[in-house]
């Protein structure tokens, strides 16, 4: 009888193979919360580039430092702040988790000097000073573009330190980095789309706005069906490529991680999102996108 004709989850345990448990929720937290930041500050540095990212709005949407340093912290809170957490940062080839502290400081440290340089028209500091940002121009270039490499270091290292556990069978796959990056920079979008639209709601300012979100949009539809893709063809990868992958992607496609699969990923995850863009791009309707 083969696994797929019978229940996979009494199956595993007959066999004693156990879920892996071992990085706990602090982890978990971490990856959402720094691929989030980590793409918020990718779109929001591309949208300045291009010239749609006025003085008010900037720091509404230069905030993604502040969600890679909330997950800097959960990842904290796993390792500890004796031994083992000084043991990581003194050691940075001793594994991803490792390099990823790095990663994620330069990340926090560059966007929240962004960050710092943006409120600083906004609170009238340059006024009182009496100087002009126009000064320091070659500066915020230059942050910009460290901060947009460590974005995008951060975004992949979400998936590589994942892909760096080589025992597990569903999680070796080079796919694991390109469908956290997708996943990153979709909910970053949206995180940008987001704190536009507060700067809307409050400042009612829309023009200045419109067309940054009628960007982003697009963008993020296109991402979620790029991430549809990646992960269907990741979880096509690890059925085929052996006995334990099979029995994971089962577990969780069809054993007792199903519901959270389709109602947390598939649902809301791909079908919701999907279906509110679309009616916000027919409507028209702000409110639609702070569901999606």
């Amino acid at each position: 009888m083969t696994t797929q004709t019978i229940n996979i989850d009494r199956f595993l345990r007959s066999r004693h193979i156990r879920i892996q448990h071992e990085w706990g929720w602090q982890v978990v937290a971490d990856l959402f919360l720094a691929g989030t930041g980590a793409g918020s500050l990718v779109f929001a540095i591309l949208m300045d580039w291009l010239g749609f990212v006025g003085e008010d709005i900037r720091p509404l949407i230069m905030w993604g430092p502040l969600f890679v340093a909330a997950g800097a912290m959960f990842l904290v809170l796993k390792l500890g702040v004796k031994i083992r957490f000084l043991n990581t940062i003194l050691n940075p080839m001793s594994s991803w988790l490792s390099r990823g502290f790095y990663i994620l400081s330069g990340c926090i440290v560059s966007g929240g000097l962004l960050l710092v340089a943006s409120l600083i028209p906004v609170l009238g500091i340059d006024t009182w000073l009496g100087i002009t940002m126009a000064d320091f121009s070659w500066i915020i270039t230059t942050l910009n573009i460290i901060c947009f490499v460590f974005a995008i270091g951060s975004a992949l290292y979400t998936g590589i330190l994942i892909l760096s556990v080589k025992y597990v069978p569903l999680w070796y796959t080079l796919l694991l980095p390109t469908l956290f990056t997708v996943s990153a920079l979709a909910s970053g979008s949206m995180l940008v789309i987001m704190s536009a639209q507060v700067f809307d709601i409050f400042f009612n300012d829309a023009a200045d706005t419109a067309a940054m979100i009628t960007i982003l949009v697009y963008a993020n539809l296109v991402l979620v069906f790029l991430e549809a893709f990646a992960l269907s063809g990741y979880l096509r990868s690890r059925y085929a490529v052996s006995e334990f992958g099979r029995y994971s992607v089962q577990l969780m496609t069809q054993g007792k991680l199903k519901l959270m699969f389709r109602g947390g990923v598939i649902l809301c995850g791909f079908i919701l999102p999907v279906m509110l863009i679309i009616a916000y791009l027919v409507l028209q309707n702000i409110y639609l996108l702070l569901g999606a």
